[in-house]
């Protein structure tokens, strides 16, 4: 047999009853203390998120002031290294964005307080399509050489409001593409001189689709359908005292003593003051090429100025303008009022006088 010299009593399974309390107390306070740990931890993680946030904050505004990062987060980007997610993945894919349906800005504009004239270049917009009430539309376009023209010096050297508005804004032209002859961008078939950039008038009123921007039959019978089922009227600058006339007549509410303000003197000292500086002639040459990029353009052009004709006469105004819409009359005064005057006077005058005959029999 085996004797106990501990003296302790022999090994059991049972435990007496001051071990047992021992052991349930010290698991009672355990418990406790893993009680108390989650009420401590989201404070601590509340108070570094709230660090964070107040760095990143601060960081933001070092960034704006001085026009960029803070060096702290400079000297992390370098620890870091210059990896990037692009370098790990490649780049994204590209997004190909929706043609838009401008669907929110026809609501803008039906929501806003009548009356209201609403004035924008914006393509023409099918608003019954859509459930929504159709607008008045109405519309002034102008000779497209003239146009044409107008614009292009207008890009380079502005109007009599200020020397320099036009550095404002074409500030990224270079003197090369400032001083360009039109001559040469025409005949040698410059970008902004040739299709699709010549043709601007028809996609206004040919619409949202992108056939509208394809030089073509079906965007110019497109746009011509529009103007007939949706226009009130489209008039010609040329002709710009009668379009306020009928204007006047169809739409008082709005257009009452429109005549009396333009021959206003203030209004003719405005207008004065927005004629473009340094337009002139280009030669028979590029004027053949031109017109026949503008073909379409001019198509359009006869198409409402006979529409313009036809309203007048409904309304008892008479039409003393029976001249093609081509004609070039038009050139000859932007001429007279360039600023400087030409060194070729005499070939100029030639030029256009061949240029007129040519065009009248075209």
């Amino acid at each position: 047999m085996m004797k106990n010299y501990s003296g302790s009593p022999p090994h059991s399974n049972s435990q007496s009853p001051q071990l047992a309390h021992f052991r349930d107390h010290r698991n009672h306070h355990k418990l406790c203390s893993l009680a108390s740990i989650p009420w401590r931890l989201p404070l601590r993680a509340y108070g570094f998120c709230m660090a964070a946030l107040f760095v990143f904050c601060l960081s933001s505004l070092f960034y704006q002031l001085n026009g960029g990062p803070p060096r702290v987060l400079l000297d992390i980007r370098q620890y870091l290294g210059s990896s990037t997610y692009e370098d790990d993945h490649g780049p994204p894919a590209p997004r190909v964005l929706p043609f838009p349906s401008q669907v929110d800005l026809m609501k803008n504009i039906s929501n806003i307080p009548q009356p209201f004239l609403y004035t924008r270049h914006v393509h023409f917009l099918n608003f019954s399509r859509f459930k929504i009430e159709e607008p008045v539309y109405i519309n002034i376009i102008r000779d497209p050489i003239n146009r044409f023209l107008s614009n292009y010096f207008f890009r380079r050297f502005g109007d009599w409001r200020g020397e320099q508005n036009h550095l404002i804004r074409t500030p990224q032209m270079t003197d090369d593409e400032r001083y360009l002859d039109i001559n040469v961008c025409i005949l040698e078939n410059y970008p902004e001189c040739s299709n699709p950039r010549v043709f601007y008038i028809i996609p206004y009123f040919c619409g949202q689709h992108p056939k509208c921007r394809e030089p073509g039959p079906w965007a110019l019978e497109r746009a011509k359908q529009n103007v007939l089922e949706n226009y009130l009227l489209v008039g010609i600058l040329e002709e710009l005292e009668d379009v306020l006339l009928l204007l006047e007549r169809l739409l008082p509410h709005y257009f009452t003593g429109v005549i009396n303000i333009y021959k206003s003197p203030d209004h003719r000292r405005m207008g004065n003051m927005t004629g473009t500086v340094r337009k002139h002639t280009p030669t028979l040459e590029a004027l053949q090429v031109l017109y026949h990029r503008m073909r379409y353009e001019y198509e359009f052009y006869n198409f409402i100025r006979d529409q313009f004709h036809l309203t007048k006469k409904k309304i008892g105004l008479k039409t003393d303008a029976h001249q093609p819409a081509y004609s070039l009359d038009f050139l000859r005064e932007l001429d007279l009022r360039t600023p400087e005057p030409l060194d070729e006077d005499e070939e100029l005058d030639t030029d256009m006088e061949d240029a007129n005959n040519w065009l009248i029999h075209q």
